[in-house]
């Protein structure tokens, strides 16, 4: 007897279901196997763009001789600069000290953390900071106040304008020629063309003498002008105040054996008179061999010589109250050799400096 229509259908139904979960199983089996060919591929592209392990390692060596290279600049510099230090004076020198301290200090602060030089690199810059603070310190203790030149007085007076006024300067440890002295005349004339009118110098001053002038080295640029006039031969070394340029005295001296070797100028005299001994009125001591007195010439420009102007008073004994200017004063003591009325106190070749 036929069995019925579902009978007959369950089987195939049973069949179909069966043959359903065998594509699912079969389904979910693939996809990790797609998964793990994607994976494989793109690892393998990852590890053809990474470095190879010797790759790395040369290239760390590299830099790190780089950094050996910056640590190594900044010793050298750092004993360049430690060098100089021990003979720097000036401010214009401490100031390349403070520079060569800057580069070193530029070379270390390049070094990463990484580096194996960092920590000592570290180290080395704390201590060169602190010598680089000390240049600086140094350069602005040697900076010297500024002032201009408002006129030269002979060759070794001049008046300049300060910071807080006019000054008479009185040139350290120099001397020069008096003006009615030979070659008196131009040393003055060489000190007007060194420090011309409104010309802007430099003042290291040493001390106040008791005529209120400032003595003081003037320098105009980094050039000593009274060390210059040394080296010339217009002025000569005054040892009884080198002291006040301890600094730079056997550069003075060297400067003067200089200009009397050469026989410049001055030194050209077979037998010069001290600027000293000229004042005192007499002729010079020691190493200079004495001379017979030297008749003065003219007496300076900067002064009427006329001998019909000079006041009454030269035929018995003037004082720095007997003139109206110092013009007439400045006169007197240069038609007068050996200064009979004292109108020099400090011998200094200028006349009643009160009426300056």
């Amino acid at each position: 007897m036929p069995q019925p229509r579902k009978h007959q259908l369950a089987p195939l139904a049973q069949g179909i279901k069966a043959l359903g979960l065998l594509i699912l199983a079969s389904g979910c089996s693939a996809r990790p196997e797609l998964g793990a060919i994607d994976m494989q591929s793109g690892g393998a592209e990852a590890d053809r763009q990474r470095p190879l392990p010797t790759e790395v390692s040369d290239q760390a060596e590299a830099s790190e001789a780089q950094w050996q290279q910056r640590y190594n600049q900044a010793l050298e510099q750092g004993m360049a600069a430690a060098v100089a230090t021990q003979t720097a004076q000036s401010a214009s020198d401490w100031r390349q000290v403070e520079g060569q301290w800057q580069q070193a200090i530029a070379h270390l602060s390049a070094i990463p953390s990484g580096s194996d030089r960092f920590v000592a690199a570290q180290q080395k810059r704390q201590e060169y900071e602190a010598n680089l603070a000390y240049a600086a310190q140094a350069a602005a203790a040697k900076t010297l106040p500024t002032a201009t030149v408002v006129s030269v007085g002979d060759g070794d007076t001049l008046r300049v304008q300060g910071q807080s006024g006019p000054l008479t300067i009185r040139l350290a440890c120099v001397d020069a020629p008096e003006s009615n002295q030979a070659f008196g005349p131009e040393a003055s004339l060489r000190l007007r063309q060194l420090l011309s009118t409104g010309q802007p110098v430099t003042v290291r001053a040493i001390e106040r003498d008791r005529y209120d002038r400032t003595v003081a080295e003037i320098y105009s640029g980094d050039q000593s002008v009274g060390l210059q006039l040394v080296r010339e031969g217009y002025a000569v070394v005054y040892e009884q105040y080198i002291a006040g340029c301890a600094a730079t005295a056997d550069d003075y001296r060297q400067a003067e054996a200089a200009a009397r070797n050469a026989r410049r100028n001055f030194w050209s005299q077979p037998n010069p008179t001290m600027p000293w001994d000229f004042r005192r009125g007499g002729s010079s001591s020691g190493a200079v061999a004495p001379v017979p007195p030297i008749a003065p010439p003219a007496p300076a420009a900067t002064a009427p010589a006329a001998a019909p102007n000079l006041p009454t008073c030269v035929s018995s004994d003037c004082d720095c109250g007997d003139f109206a200017t110092w013009e007439q004063a400045q006169a007197v003591l240069n038609a007068s050799p050996g200064d009979p009325h004292r109108l020099d106190g400090d011998s200094d070749g200028v006349a009643c400096e009160s009426l300056r």
